[in-house]
This record gives structure tokens, C-alpha cells and sequence, in this order.
């Protein structure tokens, strides 16, 4: 899997994939969630390459539109609804990236930035937003009530994902990943 990317992914986030199934990640006090997916399937087996093509595009994106406040090198690796979650990929070695929150202004309030970046990996990241230690600006909008009606962990039907997942066609833009981390 690693060779077809490119680029190692950070132990903490494998180490995630074999212990959760595809789920949710809810904050207790506000109505910040994190969607953590695994690898697409492709033919029935996990494609990380596919899912990071979509998800790398539209952060080029934003980066075009906001070259002065996306950083270079961001690897998808969680959604948030609108808002895409990424490691920023400042060195060669995984372990020492970070977490960054971004929507890329598309769904921006006028006062919350376009990228959020915090000193943590994915595991932390998590636990920090269901211990509720974690305050985001993107992930919990300002004026979100402080409802806790979800548990912290929502798993996804696992033959939902399988079906969802299972990209046998991949429709998404092909772009190489090699040297983007």
C-alpha cells in the first residue's frame, strides 16, 4: 500500500485503522464530528491511492484560492462534513506531522480562518475532540449549541462501507502522488 502512495502514513493512523471500523468521532460538548473512513476498496481490496486522489485535488484547490494560508503538502486522511481534515506534511518523516482542519473557504465565516493547524497527530487529534480539549473554530462553528446527544464513537454498517466504498471504476482525476509528501 505504501509503495503505490509514495510515502509512508503515520503509525498512530494505521494503528487507528486496525483498531475502529469506519465511523464518527463526536465532541461531548458541541457539535464538532470527525468522520474517519479507511481506505477505499478497489476490487475488494483497500485503495488508499484512490481515496487520497479526490480528497488531494480539492485541497489544491483551496490552496489556489488561499496560497497565503494553505500550507503546501496536506495528506487527507479525515472528513468533518464540509470541512476536510489533513496532515501537514512539512517533513519527510510521517510521525512528525500535524494536524490541520481546513474547508478551504468555501464554507467560511467571515471571521474563521481557512486552515486550523494543531502541534498533534490524528490519534491525539481524536482524543483530544471526544475529551473535549480540543477547540476548533472550523470543526465547531461559534455559534453551535452545546447539545450531547450522539456517543462518541458511531460506527458505520460495516457492508454500508464495503458498499459505498467499493470503487471498482474509479471516476476521480488521476494525479501522482510520488514526492507529494
Amino acid at each position: 500500500m505504501h509503495a503505490k502512495l509514495g510515502f509512508e502514513l503515520p503509525s498512530d493512523y494505521r494503528r487507528l485503522l486496525e483498531v475502529f471500523p469506519p465511523g464518527t468521532f463526536h465532541a461531548p460538548d458541541h457539535h464538532a464530528e470527525v468522520i474517519v473512513q479507511p481506505p477505499y476498496l478497489l476490487d475488494g481490496r483497500p485503495d488508499h491511492l484512490t481515496q487520497f486522489e479526490a480528497e488531494i485535488a480539492e485541497a489544491e484547490q483551496w490552496r489556489e484560492r488561499h496560497p497565503e494560508d494553505v500550507p503546501a503538502r496536506l495528506v487527507p486522511w479525515a472528513r468533518s462534513g464540509r470541512p476536510g481534515l489533513f496532515w501537514v506534511g512539512r517533513s519527510s518523516d510521517p510521525e512528525q506531522w500535524t494536524v490541520a482542519v481546513s474547508n478551504g473557504g468555501v464554507w467560511r465565516y467571515d471571521d474563521e480562518p481557512v486552515v486550523e493547524e494543531f502541534d498533534c497527530g490524528a490519534v491525539e487529534f481524536l482524543h483530544r475532540l471526544v475529551t473535549g480539549r480540543l477547540r476548533s473554530r472550523i470543526l465547531s462553528p461559534i455559534n453551535s449549541r452545546s447539545i450531547r446527544t450522539r456517543p462518541l464513537f458511531e460506527p458505520v454498517d460495516e457492508r454500508e462501507w464495503q458498499r459505498f466504498s467499493d470503487t471498482r471504476s474509479p471516476q476521480v482525476r488521476k494525479i501522482s502522488l510520488r514526492g507529494y509528501a
